[in-house]
């Protein structure tokens, strides 16, 4: 096959020429035809410069699926490129599957990633940030100690926490390499930002103060649940030691019911709270009661619509813990004062890590698919770039939501 086009453009000064030095043939891959692979011959002329100054004599003809040195169709690298960041396929096996070498899938999907948009020139009114593991941890001896030493690779993840597109991946997860991500942003773009979310980590709060002081922050109250249901485990099994002298067993109604105790109370059925209520008249267990009543008042705090209806749980809530007596509900009451200022930025914005972490398990669905990542710009370039086309198809779908919705 040969182009339609009798002529084309000289790449070294633009002029126009049909004068046919020769003709060369070139075998070209194209995307699969019924299952089986393509391999296309494809007729090129050699054109002969129209222009007598332009040191270059002669130039092949190039179209838009042919470019200059290409050895596959521009619609193949767009259908690996699709295999591989919005199906999930591994590179090797896209590769494979359209009889291309792994190295020629990465540099599409490398190639792609350099034309993803600036952060700077995104607009955030809302951002995420978290940590995720990027290989599991590894041992190796100190050369001048010879102790043994464990590192564990992570990296933070910014995230656009309206829509949950990645903007950003840095390796380690301390104050100073999310200190260095905000710093290089433009000052217009720390500007519009309204509200960070995170976990409860004092790490991530120091980062952010340093950079954007008076950036409202938001903690995440998913973690701080969840830091209720782990003070109220801890009592469980302290309670069950003293009272059984060994771990419980699921004869036991309060290791039975384990799970019903963590779940929110305003939402069990009848069976269940008869259940739990069968769990908690025990006396014996009057302890693991009391750790129940504080987990549901940092509930109603949470839960509250308004601030001032927040500060009145709060009192609610202290007011448990010191008749509770407990030393692990002393602790859980600590850290709500310390980051009591970011639960009631929660509360009024109702902003959260949920998008982060959704984020985060795209991200370790990517690393599951390509069985672990040596090198890291691949892996932050499959991130990036899975996590731009999924955005955009999404706001695709849901047009009034946008790429980057502004609430």
């Amino acid at each position: 096959m040969a182009a339609d086009a009798a002529e084309g453009a000289c790449p070294g000064c633009g002029v126009f020429s049909g004068r046919v030095h020769q003709r060369v043939r070139q075998s070209v891959k194209d995307i699969p035809v019924g299952g089986d692979l393509l391999e296309l011959v494809v007729v090129k002329p050699r054109f002969l410069c129209a222009e007598g100054a332009c040191p270059r004599r002669t130039f092949t003809q190039t179209t838009d699926q042919l470019p200059a040195r290409a050895r596959c169709t521009t619609r193949l690298r767009e259908a690996v490129v699709a295999a591989v960041l919005d199906s999930g396929r591994a590179t090797a096996e896209a590769a494979n599957a359209h009889g291309l070498a792994w190295g020629t899938v990465n540099a599409a999907i490398l190639g792609h990633t350099m034309v993803l948009p600036e952060v700077d020139k995104v607009p955030v009114r809302a951002l995420g940030i978290d940590e995720h593991r990027f290989a599991t941890a590894k041992w190796f001896k100190h050369p001048d100690t010879a102790v043994w030493c464990r590192v564990e690779p992570w990296m933070s993840t910014f995230v656009v926490a309206d829509t949950g597109h990645v903007l950003g991946v840095v390796d380690g997860r301390s104050s100073r390499n999310v200190t260095a991500w905000l710093a290089e942003r433009s000052e217009a773009w720390l500007d519009r930002l309204e509200v960070v979310a995170i976990d409860p980590s004092a790490t991530f709060r120091t980062a952010i103060r340093k950079v954007l002081p008076t950036v409202d922050i938001s903690v995440d109250h998913f973690h701080l649940v969840k830091l209720g249901n782990q003070m109220l485990t801890e009592v469980r099994q302290r309670v069950v030691r003293e009272v059984l002298g060994r771990r419980g067993r699921k004869q036991d109604a309060v290791w039975a019911h384990r799970m019903l105790l963590l779940r929110a109370g305003d939402r069990l059925t009848e069976a269940g709270l008869r259940r739990l209520e069968h769990v908690l008249d025990d006396d014996a267990y009057e302890q693991v009661a009391a750790a129940w009543a504080v987990k549901e008042h940092l509930r109603r705090i949470l839960n509250a619509p308004t601030v001032a209806a927040a500060q009145n749980a709060r009192i609610d809530f202290e007011l448990t813990v010191a008749a509770a007596g407990l030393p692990e509900a002393d602790r859980l009451s600590a850290t709500v004062g310390k980051w009591w200022v970011e639960i009631k930025v929660f509360i009024r914005t109702r902003v959260t890590n949920a998008r982060t972490e959704a984020a985060n398990t795209a991200i370790k669905q990517v690393k599951r698919t390509g069985r672990g990542f040596r090198n890291q710009t691949n892996y932050q370039s499959r991130i990036l770039a899975r996590s731009f086309r999924r955005t955009r198809r999404r706001s695709q779908i849901h047009p009034r939501a946008g790429l980057h919705a502004q609430v």
